[in-house]
């Protein structure tokens, strides 16, 4: 998998997750396109990935001195005051409703806030015995940023330093709870500075980017059960799947 280690972030082991929201995402494009987005560099080991899970390295934005940069954080929170790796799983997703009050996210919500930039992000619909997968991003097709808080776990006898992040989430908005009761929360380009900004602490400061997306700003299409499995990776899973329509649910 790209990322990670090779840019001195060190990918965390964690146990199998189930496929919680959110819990995978695709951010497949070229490195040129993806850092005209950003306004910034893109890491040396940047490879488009198309089916990103819970333990990988993923890429994130942040801000620190006034100076915006990327890198990779291992999926999964850990606390940096846990008192070993297995005592505490690693936390994919932050419940943007309490995450100013739950010990876990509170100082990573006011010290290290940063974006998960993504292409598109993955949901199961569960229609009797089959889960059908969905692919859900933006209307226009471009990249967009999860909101994510991030945590530096070292460990009290290896001296191992895990740097990790959670995705927020928030209710749905009306084409995701046709599917699902939770979507991430995803801030708006023109948001990403104050969201960054860690001069802006407070809930009364970051409280109104915690809301759900825009529905129509959004699309949502079937795909491929080949999604299910972490070890399909290709630009296929993003393609729409026939069997399903997409007219059922919208």
């Amino acid at each position: 998998m790209g990322g990670g280690p090779q840019d001195g972030l060190v990918k965390c082991s964690a146990p199998m997750y189930h496929l919680a929201m959110c819990g995978r995402f695709a951010l497949g494009i070229p490195r040129k396109r993806l850092e005209e987005v950003l306004g910034c560099p893109a890491p040396e080991s940047y490879v488009p990935r198309y089916n990103i899970s819970p333990s990988q390295g993923i890429l994130v934005v942040e801000e620190q001195d006034g100076v915006v940069s990327t890198g990779y954080r291992s999926w999964g929170l850990i606390p940096y005051w846990a008192k070993a790796r297995e005592a505490i799983p690693g936390l994919i997703n932050a419940r943007s409703e309490t995450v100013f009050e739950k010990p876990a996210f509170r100082d990573a919500m006011h010290r290290t806030r940063c974006l998960v930039p993504a292409q598109a992000f993955y949901e199961w619909e569960k229609t009797g015995n089959r889960k059908q997968p969905y692919a859900l991003g933006m209307e226009s097709g471009e990249v967009f940023a999860m909101a994510g808080i991030g945590s530096r776990w070292i460990d009290p006898v290896s001296g191992e330093v895990v740097d990790s992040v959670a995705i927020l989430t928030c209710q749905p908005n009306e084409k995701v709870a046709a599917i699902h009761d939770r979507m991430p929360v995803i801030v708006d380009a023109i948001d990403w500075n104050h969201w960054l900004n860690n001069e802006n602490s407070t809930q009364a400061q970051l409280g109104s980017l915690l809301v759900p997306y825009p529905a129509d700003r959004m699309r949502v299409w079937p795909v491929s059960t080949a999604v299910n499995s972490v070890t399909n990776d290709t630009q296929d899973l993003l393609r729409p799947e026939s069997r399903a329509t997409q007219g059922s649910l919208f």
